[in-house]
Parts: structure tokens; sequence; C-alpha cells
């Protein structure tokens, strides 16, 4: 099994490359003032809460004791990997537009 600190570090390492994509693509938006739409805008915020949830997490992770970190990695497990999923998902969808509009 992989221990808590590869977890923690490899979940940290997800959350701050989506976070950074996340800050230049409202750059990119806040340059374009009233042209960018407000589907992009929604999607930005989409995808900001998903980022919020995973940050949610991270902290109890970190949080917790061995023992109880183990317990919790074993009920959310799967809920991370599928809030992963959503966010990469997400940024997929939020990516081809953002493509499409700034190209």
């Amino acid at each position: 099994m992989t221990d808590r600190y590869t977890i923690q570090r490899e979940a940290e390492h997800k959350l701050a490359q989506a976070e950074n994509a996340l800050h230049k693509l409202k750059a990119k938006m806040s340059d374009a003032g009233e042209d960018a739409s407000q589907e992009m805008a929604d999607a930005a915020a989409a995808a900001e809460r998903t980022l919020e949830k995973g940050k949610v997490k991270l902290e109890h992770l970190a949080a917790a004791t061995d023992d109880e970190f183990d317990k919790i990695w074993g009920e959310t497990k799967d809920a991370w990997h599928q809030l992963a999923h959503d966010a990469e998902r997400g940024w997929d969808k939020l990516s081809d537009r953002v493509k499409s509009y700034f190209a």
C-alpha cells in the first residue's frame, strides 16, 4: 500500500496543478473582459468548487492520525479518485471551450 505521505504529496501536487491552470484561465478571462462568455465563467466556477472539495478532503487526511488516515483513506479513496476524475473531465471540457475561444 502507498504510504500516507506519498498519497498526500500526490494529491497536493494534483490540486496545485489544477489551481495554477485555473488562475491562468481566470487571467485570460479577465483580459477578455466582457467578451468572455457566461458559459466559461460558469465552467471556471464549477472547477473552483471541485478544487475546494479536494482541498477539504486533503485537509481531513492531513490532520488525521495514522489509524484515522487509513480508515478515512479506505472510505474516501474511491470518492477522491472520482473527484479527481470529475476535475479532469471538467478541465477537459473547460479546456476545449477555452481553446476554441482563445485560439
